[in-house]
C-alpha cells in the first residue's frame, strides 16, 4: 500500500460515490472531528436542499453545488427531486492508524 500511497494527491483518505440516494438527517461519529467532509452533486434533479440541522442553515443544493462541513459534528441531510450522482470525501482514523500517519490537527 506504501507505494500506492506516494500517488495519492488528496489530503482525504475516503471517498464514496452515491447515485440517486437521498440522505436522511445524518452525523457520521468515524469521521474525524477536526476535518471537514466535502459533498458534491451533479445530474439532472431540481429542488435540491441540504439541511445543516443543528447550525439551522438549509442550503440550495442543485447540480453542481459543493458543500463542506464537519460530518462528525454536523447532523446533514439532502432531499431532491430527479436523478444526481454525489461524491462525498472524508477522512477515517481507521486508515491514517493502518498506514501509520497522524490525524490532521485542522479542519
Amino acid at each position: 500500500i506504501y507505494t500506492r500511497l506516494q500517488f495519492w494527491a488528496s489530503v482525504f483518505n475516503c471517498a464514496v460515490v452515491m447515485s440517486n440516494s437521498e440522505c436522511p438527517l445524518y452525523r457520521d461519529p468515524r469521521s474525524t472531528p477536526e476535518g471537514f467532509d466535502v459533498m458534491s452533486s451533479i445530474g439532472h434533479y431540481c429542488d435540491g436542499l441540504m439541511t445543516l440541522f443543528n447550525l439551522g442553515i438549509r442550503l440550495r443544493y442543485n447540480s453542481g453545488a459543493m458543500v463542506g462541513c464537519s460530518g462528525c459534528i454536523v447532523r446533514h441531510g439532502v432531499t431532491y427531486t430527479g436523478n444526481r450522482i454525489v461524491w462525498a470525501w472524508f477522512m477515517r482514523d481507521t486508515l491514517h492508524n493502518f498506514v501509520g500517519t497522524p490525524r490532521p490537527t485542522y479542519a
